[in-house]
């Protein structure tokens, strides 16, 4: 391979189509040059890409919250179940009993899915730990290394059993719960053992009902520590308002400001909220105050009818807001595109440029960023024909080549796995 890589062709920029070319430096994958209306450079240095008038560049979606391995139930989801009857019949159902290669293969497919979507950068929440240290984490990264996707991994601490719930939930989160002692552990175990530029890992809670005062505490700690964003569900349904008020007095966003201002933690500026349904203004002012962000599923939050978030507010206090999509069982599909037409649809009162240009802001990834094309930023590219995926790049390196992954053996056999995975769950049930 050489050391630069030329793409070039039309490039959509906003809402502007343009000739020109850009330089990607091959051991790190981050554009080097940026140049629109000029002649491609003759360099026999340079491996040269070209694509005709009937394409269009596009930088890559970034889907900013993801349950991958939540793939393996999204054939067998009844479209009335709202959320607690959703959460029943699968993560609950099922979680207890998973074995490693069925986060791979959930976590393959919803992979592929987002990559053929031209998602080609990713922040998963992951909490199916099962008791075995990083072995089912290293699943989700093994998957995100063989399709080839950029991943942001939060490894999320769930430390909260109802003891008082019914079987499959009590089983389940006792799957998922680890002391903070022994995820801090496990969190650093794996950090310290990733080694590809793709790759970041960054703690992570579920919620304020899944997750204690103190795992929170820890996990914002440790993000500030690295300086990772720290995810967390708030105020996705109502209850856990009325959790938050009955455990801690305050709700959910006046909890975490209390948190720093009695310096148990030393920044809420790599929160990660998502979902943000049941807020009101002041927790809104807040979380623009405290500079905190927001991720918005809204199309899942639909499809499980637990409400409707915010976002005119949200914009108007000059949060930035990313895009995610939740699982492919709790969603009608893997597309962050898919997404901002819906806000389109729904949310008639923001521009649409307002909502295309969602989820750009930059994020820190190792040696580069996640951002819009231009120079300094990963080169993770969307190859659109007829208003459809072709190619995918994730920087620089092709991965989606005429609709299919480039790993062929790999594109083969996913479905027909996934298939397999969930017969065998079925059967440990029976």
């Amino acid at each position: 391979m050489k050391k630069t890589t030329i793409i070039s062709g039309q490039f959509k920029i906003q809402d502007k189509v343009k000739s020109g070319y850009l330089a990607v430096d091959s051991s790190t994958g981050i554009i080097k040059d940026f140049i629109l209306s000029c002649d491609i450079p003759k360099n026999k240095e340079f491996d040269i890409l070209s694509y005709g008038p009937e394409y269009l560049i596009e930088c890559g979606d970034f889907n900013c919250h993801s349950h991958p391995e939540q793939s393996l139930y999204k054939n067998i989801v009844n479209k009335d179940w709202d959320l607690s009857t959703w959460c029943k019949n699968t993560i609950y159902k099922y979680s207890a009993l998973l074995e490693p290669s069925h986060i791979y293969y959930g976590c393959v497919s919803a992979f592929r899915t987002m990559l053929l979507n031209g998602i080609t950068s990713v922040i998963v929440s992951f909490y199916c730990h099962n008791n075995a240290d990083n072995l089912y984490d290293q699943q989700v990264i093994k998957a995100a290394e063989d399709t080839g996707i950029r991943l942001y991994f939060g490894r999320v601490n769930y430390d909260v059993i109802n003891k008082d719930s019914y079987e499959g939930k009590i089983l389940s989160q006792r799957s998922y719960f680890e002391s903070v002692e022994e995820y801090t552990s496990n969190f650093t175990s794996l950090l310290d053992g990733i080694k590809s530029n793709n790759i970041v890992i960054a703690p992570a809670v579920h919620s304020l009902h899944g997750s204690s005062m103190e795992s929170i505490i820890n996990a914002v700690n440790l993000g500030n520590k690295y300086n990772r964003l720290v995810q967390i569900h708030l105020s996705e349904d109502k209850n856990d308002v009325s959790l938050c008020l009955k455990k801690y007095g305050l709700r959910p966003v006046e909890f975490l400001v209390d948190l720093y201002k009695k310096n148990y933690i030393s920044s809420l500026k790599n929160l990660l909220l998502s979902d943000c349904i049941w807020l009101n203004e002041k927790e809104i002012e807040l979380i623009a105050k405290y500079n905190m962000k927001i991720v918005i599923n809204a199309r899942m939050n639909k499809k499980m009818g637990v409400g409707t978030a915010d976002i005119p507010c949200f914009l108007k206090h000059g949060i930035v807001t990313y895009l995610g999509t939740d699982g492919e069982a709790s969603n009608y599909s893997l597309s962050i595109e898919d997404e901002k037409t819906f806000l389109k649809d729904n949310y008639k009162d923001i521009p649409e440029d307002i909502i295309d240009m969602l989820g750009s802001e930059a994020v820190e990834f190792n040696n580069g960023c996640i951002e819009d094309i231009g120079i300094g930023a990963f080169c993770d590219l969307k190859i659109m024909k007829n208003n459809k995926v072709k190619d995918v790049f994730v920087s620089g390196k092709k991965v989606v080549e005429d609709g299919k992954l480039l790993n062929t053996a790999l594109e083969n056999s996913i479905d027909e796995n996934l298939k397999k995975s969930l017969q065998e769950l079925n059967l440990k049930i029976k």
